[in-house]
């Protein structure tokens, strides 16, 4: 939708569904390099809405399981095979430093306009807590943190990818809308 906006914005017109150019002619037109670019912008610019979707079906599913934990879930024989589950105490001071980590790295990027970092690191760091915490029995205490925090991290990662990849859209179409006033 945006981009029909900022096509019709420019004296472009949508393409069609069925090919046939506004007065019904068949359209010949070439696919020049800047909207395959644009195209791939477009594409990259909801990877964030993406991880934040994905975080969000995963902390349904470990809102699901809060009130479990491996060592309910197995038996005590493989529990003793797989040995203790790690300190929650420690668990907490790498959560602390992952969250501030990325809150500082996404917001330093932000800041120097600098390209994104991928999405599925911030993500899968996030799971990797609800996991953790199930492990370590104590899920249900954290869920709320791990959450809040993922969100926040996510959210402000998403603002970050979709800003970057906006203004390279923005860059792009004038790029391509000088080219063609120069062609006609």
């Amino acid at each position: 939708m945006i981009r029909n906006l900022l096509g019709t914005a420019h004296g472009k017109h949508p393409e069609t569904p069925s090919g046939n150019d506004i007065k019904g002619n068949s359209a010949h037109q070439k696919h020049h390099p800047c909207e395959a670019k644009i195209d791939d912008l477009y594409n990259n610019s909801r990877s964030g809405l993406r991880g934040l979707l994905i975080f969000l079906g995963t902390s349904a599913i470990a809102l699901y399981f809060s009130d479990h934990s491996l060592a309910g879930s197995l038996p005590s024989n493989i529990m003793d095979q797989l040995g203790s589950t790690p300190p929650v105490i420690l668990i907490n001071c790498v959560f602390g430093a992952s969250t501030l980590s990325s809150l500082v790295l996404i917001a330093g990027r932000i800041y120097n306009d600098r390209e994104p970092g991928n999405t599925s690191t911030h993500l899968w760091f996030r799971v990797f807590f609800y996991l953790l915490y199930f492990v370590s029995g104590a899920l249900g205490d954290y869920f709320n943190v791990v959450f809040i925090s993922g969100l926040v991290v996510l959210g402000l990662q998403h603002y970050n990818v979709w800003n970057y990849y906006m203004r390279a859209i923005e860059l792009y179409t004038d790029k391509s809308s000088n080219m063609n006033t120069h062609d006609n």
